[in-house]
């Protein structure tokens, strides 16, 4: 895989921000967050290993250049979801 590219699944968790919790005491009022999505366009890499499995590569675009043909971005789509909350 091309070294500007980080495994998929190291990228994603990379994208989706941390929201924490919200408490003001003060007035006695607090927020939390129970879900979000984010989309965003990706680029990516994808190779077959030598024993045979597949590698999903992707980083954010690389590169933004007008042309007459722009190059294919992908786009990926997440959504967390907070279990346990009351």
């Amino acid at each position: 895989m091309d070294e500007a590219y980080l495994p998929l699944g190291e990228l994603v968790p990379e994208l989706l921000p941390e929201v924490p919790d919200l408490y003001d005491e003060e007035a006695g009022i607090g927020m939390l967050v129970t879900g979000y999505g984010v989309e965003t366009p990706v680029e990516l890499s994808i190779g077959v290993r030598p024993d045979g499995s597949i590698e999903l590569g992707s980083t954010p675009p690389l590169y933004h250049v007008a042309t007459s043909t722009l190059p294919v971005f992908h786009a990926i789509r997440m959504v967390a979801e907070r279990t346990g909350v009351e």
